[in-house]
């Protein structure tokens, strides 16, 4: 896919997202992902649901689907935006003739009113599903990378001074899965929020992927080299 067929697609689904807005009302949003720069990858946005804005980044789900290739289309799953708000969203995504995802459009609506409005009628609201969430809406990668650390050591359960190497390596496996590494700054931020060093992350990383050792090395003289 060239740069002006990618274009073309973006621009077309662009009025895709605007008509969505329109139809549904405020309740909605619609985003366009250029999967080029995962950690700017919005070009387009319209609504406020999830707070963001054009040049901020990927979800944690989008992320994490890109990083195990199971870039299929995912439908109508729960997430929470961070002032609370209940979200019902979708990602599409376009993928070039390699089977390589190009561009990602996004739904998100605002279910929250309609939960409460359940709720006050008393009728049978699942109190799963409204807290059952993976996503983040986070304007940029640092923030994203700094919840997606939290995440994974609350998923563990001690606190970071307890933590064995067995423990931060299920973190570091825990990230990895989520797609935390597709982000370029990846390693020192994660790194630094463990208190370890980056050439402790890239061992924890080999040791996951079954990463030769000289291919870590080779790794770090060439992060390490102006």
């Amino acid at each position: 896919m060239n740069k002006t067929q990618k274009s073309l697609l973006i621009n077309q689904l662009i009025q895709v997202g605007e008509a969505v807005c329109r139809t549904i009302g405020p309740q909605c949003e619609a985003v366009v992902h250029d999967l080029a720069d995962m950690e700017q990858s919005i070009v387009w946005l319209k609504g406020s649901v999830t707070e963001r804005k054009p040049g901020g980044c990927m979800t944690a789900r989008g992320l994490s689907l890109v990083r195990s290739g199971r870039t299929e289309d995912s439908y109508n799953y729960t997430t929470r935006t961070r002032s609370g708000k209940m979200v019902r969203s979708s990602l599409i995504f376009v993928n070039d003739k390699e089977g390589e995802p190009q561009i990602c459009m996004e739904i998100n609506f605002d279910a929250s009113p309609f939960v409460a409005f359940r709720r006050a009628l008393e009728t049978l609201a699942d109190p799963d599903e409204a807290y059952d969430f993976q996503d983040a809406f986070i304007d940029d990668a640092p923030q994203m990378l700094e919840t997606m650390c939290r995440r994974a050591v609350e998923f563990i359960g001690k606190p970071m001074a307890q933590m064995d190497k067995t423990d931060r390596l299920r973190v570091v496996q825990l990230l990895d899965d989520a797609g935390a590494f597709e982000m370029r700054k990846a390693i020192p931020a994660i790194a630094s929020y463990l208190g370890v060093t980056r050439f402790t992350i890239h061992n924890y990383l080999n040791e996951i992927r079954g990463k030769a050792t000289d291919e870590v090395s080779e790794e770090m003289s060439e992060e390490s080299s102006p």
